[in-house]
């Protein structure tokens, strides 16, 4: 089972991977055509798999929307986006990608990625991260 959900989270992240694309808070499009033509073999996609408990669900949308938005304005970011599964609505997918592991490193250390760490510590139960470089 773990297989197929993995699968289709990949599969997901290459989808928007095809098109990058952020989403600002007032709900326009931003597209980051240079990205596309910039293509170095650098690039890492991330899918973060947060659950968080049940009462938190909509406390934590305001949690991640100055991490979404901050990461989205950063130089070494493609995409940055926050997807919620439909059938579980506990469960937070992010699908990333970044220029380089370098671009990955300097978002772990920003100001609004750690605020994000410390105000969701008490709400978030499980989180699974994987990092992957493109084959194909």
């Amino acid at each position: 089972m773990k297989k197929i959900v993995f699968a289709i989270l990949c599969a997901l992240l290459f989808m928007a991977g095809c098109n990058p694309k952020t989403q600002n808070t007032d709900n326009t499009i931003v597209i980051k055509n240079d990205m596309v033509e910039e293509r170095t073999g650098d690039e890492l996609k991330i899918v973060a798999i947060m659950t968080v408990k049940p009462e938190a669900v909509e406390d934590i949308l305001s949690v991640f929307q100055p991490l979404v938005q901050g990461s989205q304005e950063e130089d070494g970011c493609i995409f940055y986006n926050l997807h919620q599964d439909i059938s579980d609505p506990t469960k937070f997918i992010m699908l990333e990608e970044w220029k380089s592991q370098a671009a990955i490193d300097f978002h772990n250390n920003t100001e609004h990625y750690k605020a994000f760490k410390e105000a969701s510590k008490d709400m978030i139960v499980k989180s699974e991260v994987s990092v992957m470089k493109l084959v194909y």
